[in-house]
């Protein structure tokens, strides 16, 4: 039997936040059966400040009255992982950065990060999505640069901001203005709507010709079905004869291929990290640790290779993009993205989410229960995250019952959430039973074995409470559905 094996490191770290710029809290006490981790995973998150939020997971503990909290997670270490492991971890809330494991607790984080997935087999463009690759194509045909390019995130502090001024002006305004200089609309006169008038219409001009309405609906939604474009349609539009190629490789991380391009592909990092995030000095072993090391062991199936890959965009065969993905048995799950800030211009964020769409695509027509695109973490208070929305239809994950919803339900739960914006996306349904912890493996001198008997053969570790909180913690993370899993405590292991 093959094992995925798990370190315990914390369970209550705390770090600035990448999103709202958070610093406080940092001071707070951490249960971790390691001293350096904290170091360790400081690294982990200065890497990732502006993208995923790398941040730490606390035990849930009461706070004091009115403190603002940072970011809050708790994680392991993992030696090696089974993809399938991986994948039900997913789906339990958890991200990895490298072979570091993390899931925010999103109750008393300062920023609420909700797993977000795809169904592509589902998946329909947005218009300003097939803009952006109907650029690309003039781009890559004439060497024709967009006059107006895709906005890849949405500026809701702004829209706030300018919304405040305009009813301010308008207040204003009517405070100023007479009596007299606006006529009053009468009471039983309602005020219809542009949309609601083209139905009226459209009803009334069917009832005339004598036909049913929704049939001439579901006609037009049938030639609008027959008219969607997909990402692969322009895709296959590329000619011989076009002023540049652009190819989209999807590489194994660490095979002779990907060794080949490595300095390239670094030097690309380092370029998106200065210009992008202002970073001043990006290096080479946090590159390696945050976006190249892999704890996910191969596997494959129905010819499909599951691991980790990085997506490459190489234009006139110079590497412009790359897309740090993994591919698991029911999901393509999207890790990072870096590229070159020169061709901004491209969209590329939203141009390699709708490759890493179409690949995911492909993968699904040779492994049908391959059909998830994982976006990473939504954070509905920034800006910055509500872009992957913008991919529909949506699902957010419940950080209660573990249970997926329909993003358009949890937006409206989202609007109206207050305090740090935690929300519970599923109320009425519980949360999953965690397992017994006598009943889990865990590595001890005489090897992998049930937690009973590690306590057996390390006395010392009975009367151990924190050990037995630390992993009380991590089951209840994890949940009962994840059966391979091998956890690794110091407390258990004192000659190590």
């Amino acid at each position: 039997m093959d094992w995925t094996i798990l370190e315990f490191m914390s369970t209550n770290n705390r770090s600035s936040c990448g999103y709202c710029k958070d610093v406080r809290g940092q001071d707070a006490a951490s249960s971790s059966e390691k001293g350096s981790f904290s170091v360790q995973n400081s690294k982990f998150h200065v890497l990732t400040v502006g993208e995923e939020a790398e941040g730490d997971e606390s035990s849930g503990e009461e706070q004091p009255e009115g403190r603002i909290q940072s970011s809050v997670t708790g994680g392991v270490w993992a030696h090696r992982m089974l993809v399938d492991d991986y994948a039900g971890l997913l789906d339990k809330g958890w991200r990895r950065s490298g072979k570091y494991l993390y899931k925010p607790n999103n109750k008393v984080t300062c920023c609420p990060q909700y797993t977000i997935r795809l169904d592509v087999t589902r998946f329909k463009m947005s218009r300003s999505q097939k803009r952006a690759m109907r650029q690309m194509n003039e781009f890559l045909a004439n060497d024709k640069r967009p006059v107006c390019g895709i906005k890849e995130e949405d500026p809701v502090e702004k829209k706030e901001q300018e919304g405040a001024s305009s009813s301010s002006t308008k207040t204003s305004n009517k405070n100023l203005a007479s009596p007299d200089a606006k006529r009053a609309k009468p009471a039983d006169r309602p005020v219809l709507k542009k949309k609601e008038i083209r139905r009226a219409k459209f009803e009334e001009k069917c009832r005339k010709r004598n036909v049913d309405p929704e049939a001439i609906r579901a006609e037009r939604r049938q030639k609008d079905a027959d008219r969607q474009r997909t990402v692969r349609s322009y895709i296959d539009e590329a000619r011989p004869d076009w002023k540049h190629k652009l190819e989209v490789k999807l590489v194994t991380v660490g095979s002779p291929e990907y060794e080949q391009r490595l300095d390239e592909s670094y030097e690309l990092y380092k370029k998106y990290q200065q210009t992008i995030h202002k970073d001043k000095e990006p290096r080479l072993p946090g590159w390696r640790t945050f976006l190249c090391d892999s704890p996910l062991l191969k596997d494959t199936r129905g010819g499909v290779n599951f691991g980790a890959f990085h997506m490459w965009y190489l234009l006139d065969d110079k590497l412009i993009a790359v897309g740090v993905v993994d591919v698991l048995p029911r999901c393509l799950s999207a890790k990072y993205m870096y590229y070159d800030p020169d061709y901004s211009f491209l969209s590329l964020g939203t141009y390699t989410a709708l490759r890493e769409i179409e690949q995911t695509q492909q993968l699904h027509a040779k492994w049908p229960p391959l059909k998830y695109y994982y976006m990473g973490f939504y954070i509905h208070s920034c800006p910055k995250m509500r872009y992957k929305a913008k991919f529909r239809p949506s699902e957010l994950l419940c950080d209660k019952s573990f249970e997926w919803a329909d993003y358009e339900i949890c937006r409206e739960l989202l609007d109206k959430a207050e305090d740090n914006g935690y929300v519970e996306f599923c109320p009425n349904s519980d949360r999953p039973t965690p397992p017994r912890l006598e009943n889990l493996f865990v590595m001890a001198p005489g090897g992998i074995q049930t937690f009973a008997s590690a306590l057996r053969e390390v006395p010392s570790a009975v009367d151990n409470q924190e050990l037995r909180r630390n992993f009380e913690y991590v089951a209840d993370l994890v949940g009962p559905d994840v059966p391979n899993l091998v956890f690794y405590f110091s407390a258990l292991n004192p000659d190590d």
